[in-house]
């Protein structure tokens, strides 16, 4: 999924190739083991001093490390998409009839580049999901990758995941542009 796709320019549309993308290790490898290495001087200063109030800094740690555990988890799908839909973790697969318009948002911060996926729906998201996803009630506390925008738009983070966001998102285009228009 890493490599740049090859185009061709001057010959048919290719068919687009499902693809799935999960977070780049390294992402949340601080705020993971940041939160880890909490826990443990908590607790030993917990246990060396005698001082329980030190159980707070342990309990931040905790905190931490459960919220952004999903970050280091590389082969748990994020992003993906087929002929079927778009699909998005903890929510499943999204219809491509439902999508009505697919766009891609970035900004600079000095020299690190962000970019988002902008995916607006026809339908409010609840009608748009064709294969939606079980998720266990503790999942749901963790981070994820996007957040919702009102009944019928999604904003996806792409600089998280381990792809190149261009590659991503002209993937992701291309299913819109072929599944789009055999569902309409």
């Amino acid at each position: 999924m890493t490599a740049a796709d090859e185009e061709n320019l001057d010959g048919p549309v290719p068919m687009p190739k499902a693809f799935a993308v999960g977070f780049d290790s390294n992402a949340g490898e601080a705020l993971v083991y940041g939160g880890a290495t909490l826990i443990v001087i908590g607790s030993l200063v917990t246990v060396v001093r005698g001082q329980p109030a030190a159980l707070v800094l342990s309990l931040i740690g905790l905190c931490s490390t459960v919220y952004f555990r999903p970050l280091i988890e590389a082969k748990r799908p994020q992003l993906g998409a087929n002929m079927q839909g778009l699909y998005v973790e903890r929510i499943g697969i999204i219809g491509w009839s439902a999508i009505a318009e697919i766009d891609v948002f970035e900004t600079s911060l000095r020299t690190m580049n962000f970019s988002k996926l902008i995916v607006r729906l026809a339908v409010p998201l609840e009608k748009a999901i064709v294969v939606p996803e079980t998720v266990p009630w503790w999942r749901r506390l963790m981070s994820r990758n996007w957040s919702r925008k009102g009944p019928d738009r999604l904003d996806i983070k792409l600089d998280t995941l381990s792809a190149d966001p261009a590659v991503v998102v002209r993937r992701v285009k291309a299913f819109h542009r072929v599944a789009g228009q055999n569902t309409r």
